[in-house]
């Protein structure tokens, strides 16, 4: 009879026959610059994993090279279980906390969709985004009908004096674009 290993993190194949848990995505404020780490793990144990990244081009006598910049250093986002979270912050020594459902230590599972628009707003908006702290106050909620993020679901915020379209991640965190032309903006009731 197999057992697993306590210091082994585990396949994902297992552990959603031996977990209850559902996979689901989870947000982790990672510390002491350990987010390199947990994407290797988490890359071998084949688990899917997001973190914003911006890239930047910069010029040096070699020429032009890309440089890949985290929005948010200390935020990763992991699909797998509750279980696989706990594993992680094993292996971390504690120096990862997830975000957790208001007023306890369970980790708060995201929803799906959030997450995906989340995932497209970032990629698109690569060069023109910026993390903006997440507020429970709401802004006009709108689907955009046009151009890059034709399809988004998000809302229109006041940011720096200008009106911005924002996706957030509820509890976590929230990623502005630039400017919407008002002809590719729906609001929705």
């Amino acid at each position: 009879m197999q057992t697993e290993s306590r210091t082994n993190i585990g396949s994902p194949q297992h552990e959603a026959q031996t977990d209850d848990h559902e996979l689901s995505w989870y947000a982790l404020r990672v510390f002491h610059n350990k987010s390199s780490v947990i994407c290797a793990q988490a890359d071998k144990d084949g688990v899917e994993w997001y973190t914003p990244i911006r890239e930047e081009e910069y010029f040096d006598k070699e020429g032009i090279h890309i440089r890949h910049l985290h929005l948010m250093p200390s935020l990763l986002f992991l699909h797998c279980t509750k279980k696989y979270i706990e594993r992680i912050e094993q292996l971390t020594y504690g120096n990862i906390r997830p975000y957790c459902e208001p007023g306890s230590r369970v980790p708060q599972a995201i929803d799906e969709k959030q997450m995906q628009m989340f995932i497209f707003v970032a990629r698109t908006a690569i060069r023109e985004a910026e993390i903006v702290d997440y507020e429970p106050k709401r802004g006009e909620r709108v689907r955009i009908t046009g151009g890059i993020f034709n399809g988004a679901i998000g809302e229109i915020r006041r940011i720096h004096g200008t009106r911005r379209f924002v996706v957030s991640v509820e509890g976590v965190t929230a990623i502005a674009t630039s400017y919407i032309p008002r002809q590719y903006i729906e609001p929705i009731e």
